[in-house]
C-alpha cells in the first residue's frame, strides 16, 4: 500500500516538475497567475492520463505519454504564451532530460537498498531539490537562450532533443536499449561527442565576436576621446581669438605710438608677432553646429598643410537628427581615410569634396576624392590587406549601423565616393 501511494505521489511530482520547469525555462514569470494557469493545465493532462489508464492500461498509456502530456504542453506554451514552437520543444525536451537526475538517484538507491519505497521516496525528494535549484540558478539562463531563435539555442537544444527521441525509441517504445546491442548502447556517447564539438565551435565563434566587439568598443572610445580633445582645442582657439579681438584696440595704440616715434622695425616685429597669434586661431564658419564645424576646421587645416584642395558644401542647422559625437566620429573617420589616400597621390591631382545636408529629418553626407589604387570590394565594402588599414571603414559602418543609417561605397571614373544617410 505504501509503495502504491509513493508511486502515485512520484507520478504527480514528476508531471508537475516537467510542466513548471518547461514553462520557467522559457521565461514564464513565476507569479500566482501563471502558477494557477499551469496547474489547470496539469489537472487537464492528469485527467487525460487517468482516462487513458482506465481505457488502455498502464503499459500502453506510458507509451502514449508523449502524446498525452508533452504534445499538449508544447502546444500550450506556443499558443497561450506565444513562444516559438522550436523554443517550446527544446524547453520541454530539456525538462525531460532533467527528470533523469531523479531517475538515476532512484535506481542507485534501489540498487543499494533493494526497497521499492526507498526508490520512490528518493525520486520524490530529488525532484523537489532539483526543482528548487533549477528555478533559482538555471531558469534565468535558459530564458535568455531559448527566447532567441539563434543557432546557439539549436546547438544547446540538440542534445536534450536527441536524448528525448532516443529514450522513447529505445526504452519506452521498444527494448532495444536492453538488448545488449553495442551500437545502441554507444549511440548516446556518439551524440555527446558531436554535441561537444558543435558547442566548442559555436563557443569559439561567439568568443571571437565578443573579442572583436570589445576591440571595436575600445577603438571607438579612443576615437571619441581624440575628437573631443581636438574640439576642445578649437574651443580654446575661439576663446583666444575673442581675447585678441578684445585687445586689438590696445595693439593698434601701441603700433600708432611706435610709428609716431619712427620705430618702424619694432612696428614690423610687433605686427608679425600678432599675426602669428592669429594664425593659431583661424576658424572658418562652415555651419551652425559647433562640433561639426570644429571637425571640419581641424581637417581643413590638415588638408591645407598637405597642399590638398578641400571643398565644403555644408547646409545643416545647429541641432542634428542624430547624436553629435556619433556623426563627428563618422565624419572624422571618413576625412581621415580620404586624407591617407590623397597623401599617396601627385600634388596636382589631390582634392577632396565634402557635402553635408539635411532633408526630411535625415542627414546626408557625401565625401569624394580621386583614387589611384582601386581597392578590392567585398559585399560592397572596400577592404585593405595593409596592416592597420581598414579600421576607419569598419568604424564608419559601426556608427552608421548604431544610428540605423545606410552607407554606400562606390567608384566613378577613378573617384571614390562615400554616401551616408542617417
Amino acid at each position: 500500500m505504501l509503495v502504491q501511494i509513493l508511486s502515485f505521489i512520484h507520478n504527480i511530482t514528476t508531471m508537475l516538475f516537467g510542466i513548471y520547469i518547461s514553462a520557467f525555462f522559457l521565461g514564464v514569470k513565476q507569479n500566482r497567475k501563471n502558477i494557477l494557469t499551469l496547474f489547470l493545465l496539469f489537472s487537464c493532462e492528469g485527467i487525460a492520463y487517468i482516462i487513458s489508464v482506465l481505457l488502455f492500461g498502464t503499459a500502453i498509456t506510458d507509451r502514449l505519454y508523449a502524446v498525452i502530456i508533452h504534445l499538449p504542453l508544447i502546444l500550450f506554451l506556443t499558443l497561450y504564451y506565444k513562444y516559438p514552437v522550436t523554443s517550446s520543444c527544446i524547453s520541454v525536451f530539456s525538462a525531460y532530460l532533467c527528470c533523469q537526475l531523479s531517475n538515476w538517484i532512484g535506481l542507485l538507491v534501489l540498487t543499494i537498498t533493494d526497497e521499492q519505497w526507498c526508490y520512490y521516496t528518493s525520486r520524490i525528494l530529488t525532484t523537489f531539490i532539483s526543482f528548487f535549484l533549477l528555478c533559482k540558478f538555471v531558469c534565468r539562463t535558459t530564458e535568455t537562450i531559448f527566447s532567441r531563435d539563434t543557432r546557439e539555442s539549436y546547438i544547446i537544444g540538440f542534445l536534450p532533443t536527441v536524448y528525448y527521441f532516443f529514450d522513447y525509441s529505445f526504452t519506452k517504445l521498444s527494448d532495444l536499449f536492453y538488448s545488449n546491442n553495442k551500437a545502441v548502447v554507444e549511440f548516446m556517447g556518439f551524440i555527446f561527442c558531436i554535441s561537444y564539438f558543435a558547442f566548442l565551435f559555436v563557443y569559439f565563434q561567439e568568443y571571437e565576436k565578443k573579442q572583436e566587439f570589445k576591440q571595436y568598443s575600445e577603438l571607438m572610445k579612443m576615437q571619441l576621446r581624440s575628437i573631443e580633445k581636438e574640439i576642445e582645442q578649437v574651443r580654446h582657439s575661439k576663446q583666444k581669438l575673442a581675447i585678441l579681438r578684445h585687445d586689438m584696440r590696445h595693439h593698434l595704440n601701441i603700433i600708432l605710438t611706435q610709428l609716431q616715434n619712427n620705430n618702424t622695425e619694432k612696428v614690423i616685429e610687433y605686427i608679425e608677432e600678432i599675426g602669428n597669434l592669429y594664425d593659431d586661431t583661424i576658424i572658418a564658419d562652415y555651419c551652425k553646429n559647433e562640433m561639426i564645424n570644429s571637425v571640419i576646421s581641424i581637417y581643413h587645416a590638415r588638408f591645407t598643410d598637405r597642399k590638398i584642395m578641400f571643398n565644403c558644401d555644408i547646409s545643416i542647422g545647429e541641432a542634428l537628427p542624430c547624436p553629435d559625437t556619433a556623426i563627428c566620429a563618422i565624419l572624422s573617420n571618413a576625412l581621415e581615410n580620404s586624407l591617407h589616400v590623397l597623401e599617396e597621390m601627385a600634388t596636382e591631382k589631390r582634392w577632396a569634396k565634402l557635402t553635408i545636408s539635411e532633408k526630411k529629418n535625415h542627414l546626408l553626407l557625401q565625401i569624394e576624392n580621386p583614387i589611384v589604387r582601386i581597392p578590392k570590394f567585398v559585399n560592397g565594402i572596400p577592404t585593405s590587406n595593409k596592416r592597420g588599414h581598414g579600421i576607419g571603414v569598419k568604424s564608419i559602418i559601426y556608427y552608421v549601423e548604431q544610428l540605423n543609417g545606410q552607407c554606400h561605397f562606390s567608384l566613378s571614373d577613378h573617384t571614390f565616393i562615400l554616401r551616408i544617410i542617417i
